[in-house]
């Protein structure tokens, strides 16, 4: 087993064990402070005019009427298309959009790999996912990187996004741009790459070795696998923490009735205590936010 085989295993283990720690972290946190904003794309009949299920009379006697398919269409033009960046910075969009669903076409790339491993890439239907995967890895590779460097230059060049980028983030857009170019450059260089690729995979699910790789590929593919190690534990994880920001934040709506759930974790809350020393709060590390909320402020 080479060192490569090891990384892959230790990257993907640690990528599963990170993501679901913080997905547990963030759903088990405390009780956001909610927008409560409206329209909510989950309102069934009234998110066409911004209105809400307190509208109702007595609405607390009756069933809420939630639409799955309102949250859905929200969802998918903005996780797929930017639609929120199109609509408030559209100049950035020009170029996070395709370095965003490029970044999804090499997922796909990837996911038509351990297809094509799993039906075999000599099989009829292997030698034609693997046409799709190559033209779908390209286009993902391509738009990709150009998009990187657009985002890269925009934030350098445009004063508004300079004064609050920190290093971090013009580093993430360089390891990005590395994975998109070794990606680019594996597919422009190794004829068969996607049958290198299909039979390393096939490799891994047997805990053996495929034969010596290319240097294209070894290199891809540790640049792959060093990002899966690092993307866990910085802001990019938006690709699953953003779904708490929409459900907990910005479409959480659901009602304090008495003896519900949400006024259990209300009352714990009340009870933390307040070290925050602003003169209007004066907390204590003693006094809790059930004090502060109860007490009038000088």
């Amino acid at each position: 087993m080479t060192a490569l085989h090891i990384l892959v295993y230790a990257s993907v283990a640690v990528f599963i064990v990170a993501v679901v720690y913080r997905t547990v972290r963030l759903a088990t946190t405390p009780v956001h402070l909610r927008w409560e904003l409206y329209p909510v794309a989950h309102e069934k009949d009234r998110v066409r005019y911004g209105g809400s299920y307190f509208e109702e009379i007595d609405w607390w006697t009756k069933p809420r009427e939630r639409s799955l398919f309102g949250e859905v269409k929200v969802m998918v033009p903005e996780i797929l298309f930017l639609k929120g960046i199109w609509e408030h910075n559209r100049s950035l969009w020009w170029w996070s959009f395709p370095m965003h669903f490029g970044l999804y076409l090499v997922i796909g790339f990837a996911a038509l790999v351990v297809s094509g491993a799993i039906v075999g890439p000599d099989t009829s239907l292997g030698v034609a996912v693997g046409r799709i995967g190559w033209v779908v890895g390209l286009i993902g590779y391509i738009l990709g990187a150009v998009g990187a460097v657009g985002i890269f230059i925009k934030r350098m060049l445009e004063h508004k996004l300079r004064s609050f980028t920190p290093p971090a983030a013009y580093f993430n857009v360089i390891f990005l741009f590395l994975l998109f170019v070794s990606g680019l450059y594996l597919l422009g260089t190794v004829e068969d790459a996607y049958p290198v690729l299909t039979a390393f995979v096939r490799g891994l699910a047997g805990f053996s070795t495929s034969g010596a790789l290319p240097a294209a590929a070894t290199g891809h593919i540790a640049v792959a696998l060093l990002f899966m190690l690092y993307l866990p534990f910085t802001h990019m994880t938006h690709f699953f923490t953003k779904y708490f920001t929409y459900h907990q934040v910005r479409w959480n709506d659901e009602p304090n009735l008495r003896g519900s759930a949400l006024e259990r974790k209300i009352r714990r809350q009340l009870g933390y205590p307040v070290s925050w020393s602003a003169p209007h709060i004066k907390g204590d590390g003693k006094k809790t936010w059930g004090d502060v909320a109860t007490t009038e402020v000088e």
